[in-house]
């Protein structure tokens, strides 16, 4: 396949793409978006249909995808399915997986047990077919690439070495109007004008450390009641993530226990819809995330940091991350450690107390966000794309059994029309 001949890109979004997306479907859409510059592009999504900001949006059942499969040169996806990894070569279109989420990292921090290591041998042999039969892989971060390469080449023993993952960071949007909203002052009584507001966007999960702040918090409560923590627990769009992974209830249940629910810890229990997420952003004066001790956290490309690049919000995270430790030696974060509830709070309330280090902090992040823009991160994809489809098509491993399946569901779904 020639660079002339890509034309028709599908992009499979991993959920619906209504107004509740979280990082995987603003992933998707911002994809879809950029490629949609050089190339007629169809989204398929749960519960498609219709045209979102000018581009089709069908449904994502199999037999709708298979369909689109046969008219489209190229598939992008965060996970390519097995059925239409075994039409790849009958087909001849370019398959494109995208690896920015370490699922098997986020699996790993499950309760041991047959449950977890059932997800994870299903993940792992979903990865792996991923790695084998993509023509190009992407990833949001260097480690992620390291690590993607190292499982590449464990997979692929002889031929020809494969081609490495290449690095498409998560994004950010252009700034919005400005907006006079306060929506969290609006929808929380307790939280005065003067008040220092510090933001937990995004959800509460297994892998993130919402006990250490709340515990902060609790210690800062009768000395700085003017410093607020609100924690986003809107339920996720993903139901299953949301079984799997969700931790807000426990944190919602420390900050009763430790008497600060509804007084210094408040949690927002809505969604917020991708398009208003910077009325709520730039209500606050700080953005805090921390994370547990996992192994995920080394992997991660979390879309709640982009976010506070995004609104250029000031925050305090957790060091261990490629894109925490570029925010800290920015100046845009301060990084901790593994802190306990007691550093923490200090950190949180020097910073309240310290304008002219906020300032300092939202000038280093207009200064980084420059070069995160969507418009310059969907540039390298498109170069990325463009590179591999001049390139041979890379070989795909299918037995006897699946060349027959695949030759028997393409004539089906040709003959279909």
């Amino acid at each position: 396949m020639s660079a002339r001949d890509l034309r028709r890109v599908l992009v499979l979004v991993p959920g619906a793409l209504g107004e509740r997306l979280s990082g995987p479907e603003i992933r998707a859409w911002e994809f879809a978006r950029a490629l949609s510059a050089d190339y007629e592009v169809t989204l398929a999504a749960r519960h498609g249909g219709g045209v979102r900001d000018g581009l089709p949006v069908v449904a994502a059942s199999r037999h709708v995808l298979l369909g689109e499969a046969a008219r489209h040169d190229a598939i992008l996806s965060a996970c390519l399915p097995p059925y239409l990894l075994a039409l790849k070569l009958r087909l001849g279109f370019l398959a494109i997986a995208d690896q920015y989420d370490p699922h098997e990292l986020e699996l790993a921090t499950l309760d041991a047990g047959r449950s977890r290591e059932r997800a994870l041998r299903s993940r792992f042999a979903i990865q792996a077919l991923q790695l084998r039969h993509a023509d190009l892989v992407l990833c949001a971060a260097e480690s992620q690439r390291e690590q993607l390469v190292r499982t590449i080449h464990s997979l692929v023993r002889s031929g020809s070495p494969p081609r490495d993952p290449v690095v498409v960071p998560f994004g950010i949007p252009d700034p919005p109007a400005a907006s006079a909203r306060r929506p969290l002052r609006e929808h929380f009584a307790q939280i005065a004008d003067t008040d220092t507001l510090v933001l937990w966007w995004g959800s509460v999960w297994r892998w993130l450390d919402a006990e250490t702040p709340v515990r902060a918090f609790a210690r800062m409560a009768a000395s700085r009641p003017d410093i607020k923590l609100v924690i986003t627990a809107g339920r996720p769009p993903n139901k299953s993530a949301e079984r799997f992974f969700d931790a807000t209830d426990a944190a919602r249940s420390l900050a009763q226990e430790l008497g600060v629910l509804g007084r210094t810890v408040l949690f927002y229990d809505q969604w917020i819809p991708y398009e208003q997420r910077h009325d709520y952003l730039r209500e606050a004066d700080l953005g805090l995330t921390i994370h547990r001790d996992a192994a995920e956290a080394r992997l991660a490309a979390r879309a709640r940091y982009m976010d506070y690049l995004s609104a250029n919000l000031p925050c305090v995270l957790g060091r261990g991350d490629e894109t925490a430790e570029e925010f800290g030696a920015a100046g845009f974060a301060t990084l901790l450690d593994k802190p306990s509830p007691d550093d923490l709070a200090a950190a949180l309330v020097a910073l309240a107390d310290d304008p002219a280090a906020l300032a300092t902090a939202r000038a280093a992040g207009a200064e980084l966000a420059a070069g995160r823009r969507w418009s310059a991160v969907g540039a390298k994809l498109r170069a990325a794309v463009a590179a591999v489809s001049a390139m041979p098509a890379s070989p795909t491993l299918l037995s006897d059994a699946g060349a027959y399946y695949a030759r028997r569901v393409v004539d089906r779904v040709l003959a279909a029309g």
